[in-house]
């Protein structure tokens, strides 16, 4: 059960990172980009465009957050403008709805917060690689003359005998706290998704399922990577 967490963890993380560069990268020059043009018209169907994409990456931080989770993640309803509406109306609907901004918010915050969530764990998860291994690689580490100041300080003395047992103690030290530092990781991101794409929703009652029970709703968006 614990390697299965720590599997699942780790995915969203480790994805997490690249899928908020590209959504980083794509979706806020783009919205420049309208922002600069709307004068010349350009920038108004330009604008719904960038909407809609951060509607894409939303419904994929959707999927990954039931992945994550084992939960349904409770997916807005996204308005569609009135039957027989003319074609510009069609095209700027989504610049209308107040979760198409959301989607467009979470691209942007997420980053920072990804970038925090996928560096935290896989230094953690280097220290105890690499302070368990220490043994069987540092002493391919040429000294020389130089001493280990931080070793030296804590153990004593500088010795090869000294620096592997405190280079172990650091590694079995991230061991065992690896799995808190994966899953607080997991919950710091599981968070701001489920805040910005699925929990408004469910307050507001904006949800394309019929049969959808607000009391469900209100358990599934739960931080549940905590539990």
């Amino acid at each position: 059960m614990i390697i299965r967490r720590l599997g699942l963890d780790f995915a969203y993380t480790f994805l997490g990172l690249p899928l908020s560069l590209v959504g980083f990268s794509l979706l806020v020059p783009l919205f420049a980009a309208s922002l600069g043009t709307v004068v010349i018209f350009v920038g108004i169907p330009l604008l719904a465009l960038t909407l809609l994409l951060a509607r894409g990456f939303a419904d994929i931080e959707r999927v990954r957050l039931q992945q994550l989770t084992g939960r349904v993640a409770p997916r807005p309803r996204y308005a569609r403008a009135p039957e027989g509406a003319g074609w510009f109306r069609r095209i700027t609907a989504p610049i209308g709805q107040g979760q198409s901004w959301l989607d467009l918010l979470y691209a942007v915050v997420s980053l920072p917060i990804a970038i925090i969530s996928f560096v935290l764990p896989l230094a953690w998860w280097a220290m105890a690689l690499s302070g368990l291994t220490y043994w069987l690689w540092g002493r391919f580490i040429p000294y020389g003359d130089n001493h280990d100041v931080v070793t030296e300080t804590i153990m004593g003395a500088d010795t090869a005998t000294n620096r592997t047992i405190f280079n172990t103690i650091i590694g079995v030290v991230a061991l065992l706290t690896v799995y808190a530092v994966q899953r607080g990781s997991a919950a710091l991101h599981a968070a701001l998704a489920q805040t910005l794409l699925t929990r408004l929703a469910v307050v507001q009652g904006r949800l394309e399922n019929p049969d959808y029970q607000p009391g469900e709703a209100s358990l599934s968006t739960e931080p549940t990577v905590l539990r």
